[in-house]
């Protein structure tokens, strides 16, 4: 999408979408434009494996300085390790943050009004990362000099100033974060004392993503009132009221512990109209702000609308019945949506109460409910008062990593959950040791070449041509490497065209109907079942596509189990059984390999469950003598492949084509009503 802004006179920039300062490299926004591989030298995240090309290794063994430098290098990779990291969020649309408006005056300026006196721990600047006029642009409207104020007065009569700094390129991607201990004041001031001015145009403006005030872990800002010198309000994009929301592309703060648990998860085993789930903090407190993170289990497709389907309320009481509760917060999904992988905050005014309750409202006709929460944080003034309680809830599933009191032990579904400002002080340790190592890599590369260009003129002709050759055949096998690299995107780019286009059309399409249909309950309640069941197969595809794709799931044994898995959910209605012989090992698969045999082996149990009519399949795996013999049989209806007139279908052919693919050959032996064998040979890679 484009859009026109107006500074006084001068155009505004089409603006796309605001971004993730840290993309993944050759990932893709939402809009579908490729986001660069070659990022700014301020990447968050360094290679953490050093180039060992045969250069590299040969200098290596004749320069001492070199071998310094590259542990150097280890030591700062080490260091990186410790550190917290950052969420990678997705593309937003709306909510960019604050935007200057046209007026001439300066300088500009931003103020939040707290509400009441604040003694804060640290005060932070989110920069905005967006697609201005089809270019990505790193701390778009950042200011070049600005100074932050703190102030009983909302003039500013009389202020006391925190810091005044000049940002350098570093902050055009990473949040600036100062501590201010030892000051006071209702209102908090930002100056732009130079602008930011666009290389295209000259345009000058003023631009923030999110302003937060900490104190104890909590951002006090969330949901206070701001004022500006003047301000775009445009549309959905740029406002005042988007610099406190609580949401920026970075995410949720997480440290480096890896979370043992998922969080609370509800099922209803029969129909209902409401679900809740509650927290007794022992004792009625003042209750200033609730959090919730919702559960994004690592298996899972991140996307908050379908992890969370259901209008939200949150509720405080002094009474375990929530009767006479009061009403802090009514969310529908399309708002939950919104926060992406943000936490959902909500700032309470004059809260007071001993309970805490989140229910959702499903739809006036009772059906089975289920949602999923990781985290449910209550502050009281800056104490989680929420942490290690008791929880109840109406429908709780205890499984796995499932369990109510996981709801308040201090994990999102994937790490740890840090304060603010820790998370914010580590991203600035992270932001120096990052420019150290790029530092020092270019000083590696550039004494790597003084090394190997005076190696190279003392050695002898001959041994000069032995390593040119070296060279040439390491070159050519990089760019063999690429062309299968090549060749693997556009075999995913075809499986998710195919699998997951057609079935996003069928959604698309029996959701049209479903228009046309709403006076007629039974037709609509069908196509709403067949959308269920077509959406149901697309995220099932989805996920053996991510696992396909995903590294450190390449192991055989790891492929077994995924072998297993599937085996379990395809032939649930069948009589099956599974056999495997031979010694598993762990050695990992090539990504071709792995995709092709898993993608047969699924053809094969689809192709039982859609034509052939059994009730009984036989699997049997052989990993024996470094060849895999798979054999998969079937009791149903068959066909007569001995035939002349027999024709093979694409089905046959394509499954054929992929065994060929990964070096082996593939057998068919069918006849009317005797069932039918498929047996797989192939070398293990």
């Amino acid at each position: 999408m484009a859009f026109l802004l107006v500074f006084g006179a001068i155009p505004r920039p089409a603006v796309h979408g605001q971004l993730s300062p840290f993309p993944d490299t050759g990932a893709q926004s939402s809009g579908g434009r490729d986001l660069r591989e070659n990022l700014p030298p301020d990447l968050i995240d360094p290679v953490i494996n050093p180039r060992q090309t045969s250069a590299d290794r040969i200098a290596s063994l004749f320069s001492r300085d070199l071998r310094d430098l590259e542990e150097a290098q280890a030591d700062i990779i080490a260091q990186l390790g410790k550190l917290s990291r950052v969420t990678r969020e997705q593309q937003r649309v709306t909510g960019f943050g604050y935007l200057s408006g046209g007026a001439k005056q300066r300088p500009k300026w931003v103020q939040i009004d707290m509400g009441e006196p604040v003694s804060p721990d640290g005060i932070a600047l989110f920069p905005v990362t967006a697609e201005v006029d089809d270019e990505t642009v790193y701390g778009y409207g950042f200011p070049k000099g600005f100074r932050i104020d703190i102030s009983n007065e909302a003039d500013f009569g009389n202020y006391e100033t925190i810091v005044e700094a000049r940002s350098d390129e570093g902050v055009k991607r990473w949040p600036y974060f100062r501590e201010a201990q030892g000051y006071s004041g209702r209102y908090i001031r930002v100056t732009a004392t130079a602008l930011w001015r666009a290389q295209a145009g000259g345009r000058e403006v003023f631009a923030l993503s999110e302003i937060m005030v900490l104190k104890g872990g909590r951002n006090l800002a969330v949901g206070k009132a701001v004022t500006a010198l003047d301000s775009e309000e445009w549309a959905d994009q740029w406002s005042q009221k988007f610099l406190c929301d609580g949401i920026t592309t970075l995410g949720i703060p997480h440290g480096e512990s890896e979370s043992p648990t998922l969080g609370f998860r509800a099922r209803s085993k029969e129909p209902a109209t409401q679900s809740w789930v509650q927290v007794d903090l022992g004792e009625p407190m003042a209750i200033d702000q609730i959090e919730i993170i919702l559960a994004d289990p690592p298996a899972t497709v991140p996307d908050p609308t379908v992890r969370f389907p259901y209008p939200m309320k949150i509720e405080i009481s002094e009474s375990p019945d929530a009767r006479q509760a009061v009403l802090a917060g009514h969310f529908n999904p399309s708002q939950i949506s919104m926060i992406g992988s943000n936490p959902l905050i909500v700032p309470v005014k004059d809260g007071y109460g001993r309970y805490v309750r989140v229910t959702v409202e499903g739809n006036k006709t009772p059906t089975k409910i289920s949602f999923d929460l990781a985290e449910l944080i209550v502050y009281s003034g800056v104490e989680n008062v929420a942490a290690g309680k008791p929880v109840t809830a109406m429908h709780p599933l205890v499984e796995g990593n499932w369990s109510p009191e996981y709801l308040v032990d201090g994990y999102s579904s994937h790490r740890n959950l840090v304060s603010w400002e820790t998370w914010l002080s580590e991203l600035l340790k992270r932001n120096r040791l990052a420019r150290r190592w790029l530092d020092k890599e270019e000083e590696r590369l550039n004494l790597v070449d003084r090394t190997v260009t005076r190696g190279i003129t003392s050695m002898a002709s001959g041994i000069a041509g032995i390593f040119a050759f070296g060279l040439l055949a390491f070159s050519r096998g990089r760019v063999k490497r690429r062309r299968e690299l090549e060749t693997l995107r556009q075999r995913i780019a075809s499986d998710l065209h195919d699998d997951i286009g057609s079935n996003l059309s069928s959604i698309a399409l029996l959701a049209e109907l479903g228009k046309t249909e709403v006076d007629e309950p039974e037709l609509l309640i069908e196509e709403l079942t067949d959308i269920k069941a077509t959406a149901d197969k697309t995220i099932e595809s989805m996920r053996d596509i991510v696992w396909l794709i995903r590294p450190g799931e390449e192991t055989w044994q790891q492929m077994l189990t995924r072998f297993r898995e599937t085996a379990s959910k395809l032939l649930r209605t069948h009589e099956y059984s599974f056999v495997v012989r031979g010694e598993p090992h762990d050695d990992r698969l090539p990504l071709e390999f792995k995709r092709d045999i898993f993608l047969i082996y699924k053809e094969v149990l689809n192709n039982i469950v859609r034509h052939a009519g059994a009730n009984a399949v036989e699997i049997e795996i052989d990993s024996k003598r470094n060849r895999l013999q798979m054999r998969i049989a079937d009791n149903g209806k068959g066909f007569n492949n001995l035939d002349q007139e027999f024709r093979e279908g694409n089905g046959l052919r394509n499954l054929r084509m992929r065994a060929q693919a990964i070096g082996g050959s593939l057998k068919v032996r069918s006849a009317l009503n005797e069932g039918t064998v498929v047996q797989l040979m192939v070398p293990m890679p």
